[in-house]
């Protein structure tokens, strides 16, 4: 049976730390989740945990022991998931003088996809210097997405 959701003791287990180790990256925004019911307990999905791994050189557990294999969705979700990642890789500016990536919008809510999200609130609270039309990022996601399909 393919698991659709992760809770903070699946995750816990599959990383060798507590429960409340696991609350505090999900907390500070480390782990991508989200809260479900009146409880709040804590859900991660199968493509966030694995980019999570991945990110912290967390060996994959064993498809059996999770219900699905975390590591052949890095394959399919293996991009750069966010774009600081892959500009801090590169020696091109992408942010406007009078901003940073830990100030934009995008960083700090962990959006994945920060077109929409530039599109949907306008530019008052993101740096990128340029339009996502030349964004180096923006073109590679496009030629990425191609190639996949």
């Amino acid at each position: 049976m393919e698991k659709n959701a992760f809770t903070t003791s699946d995750i816990a287990r599959i990383c060798h730390h507590s429960r409340e180790t696991v609350k505090r990256w999900l907390e500070k925004g480390e782990i991508k989740g989200y809260r479900v019911g009146l409880s709040g307990h804590w859900r991660v999905l199968p493509n966030d945990l694995a980019i999570f791994l991945k990110n912290n050189a967390i060996p994959f557990p064993d498809p059996a022991e999770t219900g699905c294999d975390l590591k052949e969705l890095i394959g399919i979700y293996g991009l750069p998931p966010f774009c600081w990642e892959f500009f801090e890789k590169s020696m091109s500016d992408h942010v406007r003088s009078n901003g940073r990536c830990a100030d934009c919008l995008v960083y700090k809510t962990k959006s994945l996809n920060c077109r929409a999200l530039r599109e949907e609130i306008g530019h008052k609270k993101i740096f990128c210097g340029h339009s996502c039309e030349e964004c180096d990022y923006f073109r590679f996601l496009q030629r990425e997405i191609r190639h996949q399909t």
